[in-house]
């Protein structure tokens, strides 16, 4: 079970208010589109963003893998009152992201890394360096990052698309911030292991939708987190984190405030999104709501002012090409509205945690 912080958990709730306002004075920096997956020129059976890109186009497409795929901001910006991010500490860093014991303040807490160019952050860090964290899960002093950062997914990135990643983060303002070291049980001895891509669902190679749904699983099981929230975890101790049998079937557990929310099952299943369109997903994505406009449940980062909200709308249509041509499988999940308990919505309610779920270790990288 995620268990987020009192503070994060007003946060996110409030920025899904927030959200759907429709005020977007304190929205983030906008998209880069063209840093999206971009049509033919991809690269390879992983839609790598593209041969040879120079700089400036590598950092754009880094842009856009931080704010929308990898969701890097979600979890490494820390957020106002209002909910909106803080523009001024931009991937500075959120301290105590995640308590799982907020009764004590010595046990329980995981902040997340200072991303910027500061010697608090990244400007000290060679890019082999940063890309042993969010690939490996490796600091530079040996030490393991807890895999609530999913780098045992983003491990499988292609390497055009870490190095613009790393490109991007060069470019970041830095800000002073020493985040908190992280407590237990959010200490480990080491990494978790990398995610086998044998054991990530294929399109069948006689799908009309083959290329598009190979691109949407590179975005979702290897640039992306929607393999890490919508994944069940693996029995206590096992040395991959997520049950790979049950790829995207849902049931993950998030603790907000009160409540319990539960990630949805993306696969084409009644109990899933069975009866979805690859309109409706891409709606969901984009606009933060189901079929019936009912607004998806935080930690969910989608909607306008979500970082999937900057999806472009081929990487979007990817993501659902390849949801759609999962193996249904049948997993009752609890699902909510915003604003409505867990369960609590009947077959109104919609089941929208997942994603924006890579709270890093909280170490100074």
């Amino acid at each position: 079970m995620r268990v987020w912080s009192p503070v994060s958990v007003v946060l996110i709730s409030a920025g899904f208010v927030f959200a759907c306002s429709g005020d977007d004075d304190d929205s983030p920096p906008a998209p880069s589109h063209e840093g999206g997956m971009g049509g033919e020129g991809h690269g390879g059976d992983a839609g790598s963003g593209g041969d040879g890109l120079g700089g400036v186009a590598l950092a754009a497409r880094g842009k856009y893998l931080v704010e929308h795929v990898s969701v890097c901001t979600d979890c490494h910006t820390p957020r106002l009152e209002t909910g909106a991010p803080d523009l001024t500490n931009y991937l500075a860093g959120a301290d105590c992201f995640v308590d799982a014991d907020p009764t004590d303040d010595n046990v329980g807490c995981l902040s997340t890394p200072n991303l910027t160019n500061h010697s608090t952050g990244l400007k000290n860090r060679t890019d082999e360096e940063i890309k042993d964290m969010f690939l490996e899960g490796m600091r530079p002093d040996g030490t393991a990052l807890h895999p609530i950062m999913p780098y045992y997914s983003y491990g499988n990135m292609s390497e055009q698309d870490a190095d613009a990643i790393v490109a991007y983060l060069r470019t970041v303002t830095g800000v002073d911030h020493q985040v908190q070291a992280a407590q237990v049980p959010f200490i480990v001895e080491k990494p978790a292991t990398r995610v086998d891509l044998d054991q990530v669902p294929m399109p069948a190679q006689d799908s009309p939708s083959y290329d598009s749904a190979m691109r949407g699983r590179y975005l979702a099981a290897q640039a992306g987190a929607c393999l890490e929230c919508h994944t069940p975890s693996s029995p206590r101790g096992s040395a991959q984190p997520r049950d790979l049998t049950r790829a995207f079937w849902g049931g993950e557990e998030f603790q907000i405030g009160p409540s319990t929310v539960y990630s949805r099952n993306l696969t084409p299943h009644e109990t899933g999104i069975g009866g979805w369109s690859k309109a409706d997903i891409v709606k969901a994505l984009k606009q933060g709501v189901d079929p019936d406009d009912h607004m998806l449940c935080p930690p969910m980062p989608a909607g306008p002012m979500g970082a999937y909200g900057g999806l472009t709308d081929e990487d979007a249509g990817d993501i659902a090409a390849y949801l759609l041509t999962l193996e249904p499988a049948e997993n009752e999940v609890p699902l909510c509205m915003l604003g409505v308990p867990p369960g609590g919505g009947g077959e109104g309610g919609t089941g929208g945690a997942g994603g924006g779920g890579q709270g890093g270790q909280g170490d100074a990288p």
